[in-house]
């Protein structure tokens, strides 16, 4: 009897500690952004119409509503390794905003592509520069490698940041890779803060989908 005690004891700790994990993401340290239902955890700089959640994916067109993007309110991260599932129009812009520092006040007035980065998504017509096209940190460092630009396609982003050092892959391809202590204008950019997502950025009608958001503190 005591040793069945035991057992079941045993059993239930290993239970209350598997929840604990599925809480707060998976048994090997990712953290669900994104829960596939709402935007729970997320806050909206601007009009809140300008994203809608539909059959688990994110979608912000061009004229629903002013919206400028919207970041994960829950924690600022530092070392992180992040995966997006995103995919765009024809002619559409957007991006992924990482290590934003702040979100006070109207990100017009403080871009989160200046006081943070911007990993650029765009299908933009003609194809942009290597220094502002998809997987490029936008306005800081050109890609690489030239990623496939190809509108309505899925595809992922994984970033990598360690300290100093950026890494942006896409779909397992290394596009970028730049450490911001080696250059003048980004020796002191931060080192931790906010993840965002940039609403739709181009012409009226274009859009920009996103699913699968995790990330990994390192």
């Amino acid at each position: 009897m005591i040793r069945l005690l035991f057992c079941l004891t045993a059993l239930l700790l290993c239970l209350g500690i598997t929840a604990m994990a599925n809480d707060n993401g998976d048994d090997d340290g990712w953290i669900e952004l994104f829960n596939g239902e709402d935007l729970t955890g997320w806050k909206v700089w601007g009009d809140p119409a300008g994203y809608k959640v539909e059959d688990g994916v994110i979608r912000s067109v061009t004229g629903w509503g002013s919206a400028y993007g919207m970041y994960y309110a829950e924690q600022q991260f530092g070392d992180f390794v992040l995966q997006v599932d995103w995919r765009v129009s024809e002619k559409g812009n957007s991006g992924v905003f990482i290590r934003v520092p702040t979100v006070e006040g109207p990100p017009q007035e403080n871009h989160p592509w200046v006081t943070g980065y911007e990993v650029q998504i765009s299908c933009e017509e003609p194809r942009r520069d290597d220094a502002h096209c998809t997987g490029s940190l936008y306005a800081y460092h050109p890609v690489s490698s030239r990623p496939a630009e190809e509108a309505e396609v899925w595809y992922t982003y994984e970033i990598t940041c360690k300290g100093p050092l950026i890494t942006v892959k896409i779909d397992d391809v290394v596009v970028n890779e730049f450490d911001q202590s080696a250059q003048e204008n980004t020796q002191d950019k931060p080192l931790k803060g906010y993840i965002a997502l940039q609403d739709s950025h181009g012409p009226a009608g274009t859009w920009i989908e996103y699913k699968n958001i995790r990330v990994k503190e390192l």
